[in-house]
């Protein structure tokens, strides 16, 4: 699997992009995306591909370019042909500002992206046309905008709990409402504007996140990586697991791969 990641903290487009990646499986006909708690660019540079988004059975042929939301189940991707991938990570709360749509509005689903901003048709020829990934993330520095922060400090606050990767996750949603002052209902309301999903069904997220990212990390047990993501038990962390993937968490141990998230066939 060759797989490259920028992360662009120091750029223009920092304050709105967490991630620039690109991967070029190769020999690959199938892929299983676990939900990964991020919206995404994803710009197909490769042969056409075909999916299967969450909680459907009927196969669809995806955009050269597409917008992609929150996912709550896997999604199921046949590849025909050269695979190679370039995405762009943002943040949940800025996607209404670039792109005009709330990021809410894009759960367990994706959009041409094309239709958002035609702009963005011709940014997908320019990367590939590009010849390596440093060409290609120069190309998104120059060609996406500077957007001005995000003014509300606890709006912030609160994506960042469950957006930053190297966090964990909340105690509880108390805890998270007395952190970003908010109430638990003006809490919900603020999951559900961002996310698409409440304050409890995102913090269940975010602790199948991190330890999605442990089981990466070490050898540790799933007792252990349960307890250390914020589980009550391994029992409870393992009906997660299936709930969201569909796989066992033993299941997922052996079948992954150097790219959390993602699983080859």
């Amino acid at each position: 699997m060759a797989a490259q990641v920028y992360i662009p903290s120091s750029s223009a487009i920092g304050n709105y992009v967490t991630a620039i990646w690109e991967t070029l499986p190769p020999g690959v006909g199938k892929e299983l995306i676990l939900p990964k708690g991020i919206v995404e660019m994803v710009f197909n540079l490769g042969d056409p591909m075909e999916g299967i988004l969450p909680h459907q059975k009927i196969s669809t042929l995806a955009p050269d370019c597409f917008l992609q939301g929150f996912n709550t189940h896997v999604v199921d991707v046949q590849y025909s042909g050269k695979q190679h991938l370039l995405g762009i990570g943002l943040q949940a709360h800025m996607v209404k500002p670039l792109l005009g749509i709330q990021a809410s509005e894009l759960k367990n689903t994706l959009v041409d992206l094309s239709l958002l901003r035609p702009a963005l048709r011709r940014l997908w020829h320019r990367l590939c046309e590009a010849r390596n990934f440093a060409e290609r993330v120069a190309i998104i520095e120059n060609e996406l905008p500077q957007l001005p922060d995000q003014h509300c400090s606890r709006t912030l606050h609160f994506a960042s709990l469950f957006e930053n990767s190297n966090s964990n996750a909340p105690d509880s949603i108390d805890a998270i409402a007395k952190e970003v002052c908010y109430s638990t209902r003006q809490l919900n309301r603020k999951a559900q504007s961002l996310f698409g999903i409440c304050t409890e069904e995102l913090l269940i997220h975010k602790k199948f996140k991190t330890a999605v990212a442990l089981m990466h990390q070490d050898r540790s047990s799933l007792t252990a990586i349960a307890y250390d993501a914020g589980f009550y038990d391994q029992a409870h962390f393992c009906r997660v697991f299936k709930q969201f993937t569909g796989l066992t968490a033993k299941q997922y141990q052996a079948q992954k791969t150097d790219l959390p998230f993602h699983i080859y066939a």
